[in-house]
Formats: C-alpha cells, structure tokens, sequence
C-alpha cells in the first residue's frame, strides 16, 4: 500500500503541460524524483554453528524504493548521473535443525550509486549502473532445548550494486524505467531485483 502511494505522489508531480509535449521533445538532464515497483530475491548460504547446520535458502517477494538524482546530458548522444534510493521488501529465509530454527528477514535497505548510458535515439535510455547497498536485516534464532536463550539481532549489511537498465522518455519532464540489479552483500547473502518505475524531471 505504501508504494502504491508513493507512485501517486509522483505521478501527481507530473506538470500537465509537459505531458502534452512531445517525448522528442525530451532531456535527461536535470534533477529527478520517482518511485518503483519491483520483485526482488534474496539469497541466503552459509554455516549455521549454533544450530549445527547451515541455511541454503532464497525467496522472492514484492518490494518498493523511492529514489532522487540527478542526470547530465552530453549532447545528444550520452547520460551521467547520480541517485540516492531507499525502500523495503523481500521475504524471510528460514531453517530448521534438531537443535533449533533460524530465520533472517529483511528490513529496510538504502543506496547510492552512478549510472552511464547512450542514447539510441532522443527519448531512450540505455544505461549501466554502479554504486553501494545497505540492508538492515534482523536474525533470530530459536533453540529447541528450553535452557538456551533465544538469540535475536538486527544488524546492516553492506555490498556492491550494480546493474543495467532502459528509461523511456513518455513526456517533457516524465520518464518511465525497467531495471536489473543485484547486491552482493558477503557472508553468504546477496539479493537480486527487477524494478519498473516512474520519474519525474525537473
């Protein structure tokens, strides 16, 4: 529900003069504002000593981000920018052993990256991107033997993004994005995602 909230308030940016321009019309430079969708898969492998086993492991759920940057258009041909991003999803990873349950669920993640594209023609974008991802998760850790205490810890993990995607230029100012990016956060832990997304320029 938050993203679909998130979605409107950019779309409710949009100027409804820039919408009846041409896309052609288009620039990819400049500051923009936007939300995303995405489906993303998080990926657990590694030894779990305290239950004498390990997890192997990876789930897929909905997730969203709210992202800000900037781009800069070298004449017709190429784009650079920079964006900030943050946003929550995913599914918990559980196991289970004779001596106990374990499961790590993941909270809130934010990031910071570049991204370098070309220009095929004056309203697509066809762009690589490049930065560094935290990711806040909380474990637990549930004994079977009742004189053990139960673990439970949040902690944030951190790893290299990167990725590829194409953004459309709908509009003047509005810009549409389907994206692919993974993380791999170490420990045994990475996360993939599949992102479609809305921006607005100004």
């Amino acid at each position: 529900m938050k993203s679909c909230y998130l979605i409107a308030g950019a779309l409710a940016l949009v100027p409804t003069a820039s919408l009846a321009q041409s896309a052609e019309d288009a620039t990819f430079g400049g500051v923009k504002i936007g939300a995303s969708l995405d489906y993303r898969w998080h990926d657990g492998e590694y030894s779990l000593p305290r239950i004498a086993t390990r997890i192997d492991e990876d789930r897929g759920g909905i997730g969203y981000r709210a992202h800000i940057g900037y781009d800069a258009q070298i004449g017709s041909a190429f784009v650079i920018g920079g964006e900030a991003g943050f946003g929550r999803g995913g599914k918990t990873l559980r196991t289970e052993s004779l001596a106990g349950d374990y499961s790590i669920k993941p909270r809130w993640n934010w990031d910071a990256s570049g991204r370098v594209g070309v220009l095929p023609t004056r309203s697509i974008l066809v762009y690589g991107r490049a930065g560094y991802s935290w990711l806040r998760v909380r474990e637990k850790t549930d004994f079977r033997d009742i004189a053990l205490k139960d673990k439970e810890s949040s902690s944030t993990e951190g790893g290299i993004l990167y990725g590829g995607g194409i953004e459309t230029a709908i509009s003047s100012g509005y810009f549409v994005r389907a994206e692919y990016n993974r993380v791999n956060y170490g420990d045994g832990f990475k996360s993939s995602k599949i992102l479609l997304g809305v921006s607005v320029g100004f």
